[in-house]
């Protein structure tokens, strides 16, 4: 556990979450947008994984992050949320920091996280941490599209390779759990199991497309250009910081 003052004096204890503590995330959670918020769906797995931390504050659970150690040696930052009662005092910055010194004690040499375009807030405490956009992706439920299922494992070698080249190193998986990292071929490999190529875009099953969203069937895809979408998210920039 860590103890903080926030920006009000008040005391923040920061420590893993517990399951005493699910009730208390999704109900400050279940309205965090205006479409609802997808973290009550997942704090259960989260808290049972152990990567979830919660900020404390006279017993009352004010906010919540979590964290995933990739085998790239990259820390995934994601689902920072904080209590509307107890924001722009601190326990974002305070939540943060907190994960990014265990990732660095974890033998983690990076920390990413996604933020949507429209969220100023979280981008000025990006910035004020400061970490760097990388990569910009279009986000939600592709469209079907015509493409060619290449099999030839050398050249979905090559397709993974020019990938990562244009996208200048990083990776997203965008089919279920959003993920994004800094990426080798061998990585990008162990991952992807089928690559489709089109007209504007190759994509990958993690639901990843360079281009375009190019897919054979629909489904959720994070992609580095707008393209066909049956339901568009929006856009959203992945940041980057050197621990």
């Amino acid at each position: 556990m860590a103890s903080g003052i926030a920006d009000n004096n008040l005391e923040v204890n920061i420590r893993k979450a517990e399951v005493f503590d699910i009730p208390q995330i999704i109900d400050f959670t279940r309205n965090t947008f205006s479409w609802g918020d997808y973290l009550p769906n997942v704090i259960n797995e989260w808290v049972r994984a152990g990567t979830a931390y919660v900020a404390v504050v006279r017993n009352e659970v004010v906010g919540v992050i979590n964290i995933e150690l990739l085998p790239t040696g990259v820390a995934w930052l994601e689902g920072l949320r904080v209590k509307p009662s107890h924001r722009r005092i601190g326990v974002g910055t305070a939540l943060t920091k907190f994960v990014m010194d265990h990732a660095r004690q974890a033998g983690a040499k990076y920390a990413m996280l996604m933020i949507a375009e429209w969220n100023e807030a979280s981008h000025n405490l990006a910035h004020k941490l400061g970490f760097k956009p990388v990569l910009r992706v279009h986000a939600g439920i592709a469209k079907e599209s015509y493409t060619i299922r290449e099999t030839n494992p050398e050249r979905m070698r090559e397709a993974m390779r020019q990938a990562l080249d244009i996208t200048g190193g990083y990776l997203c998986t965008g089919n279920g759990h959003w993920i994004c990292t800094r990426a080798t071929i061998d990585y990008a490999h162990s991952l992807i199991k089928e690559v489709y190529v089109g007209d504007k875009g190759v994509g990958f099953d993690i639901g990843f497309s360079v281009g375009s969203p190019t897919t054979p069937v629909k489904m959720e895809v994070l992609s580095t250009d707008y393209g066909d979408f049956d339901k568009y998210y929006g856009v959203y920039i992945v940041y980057e910081l050197r621990l």
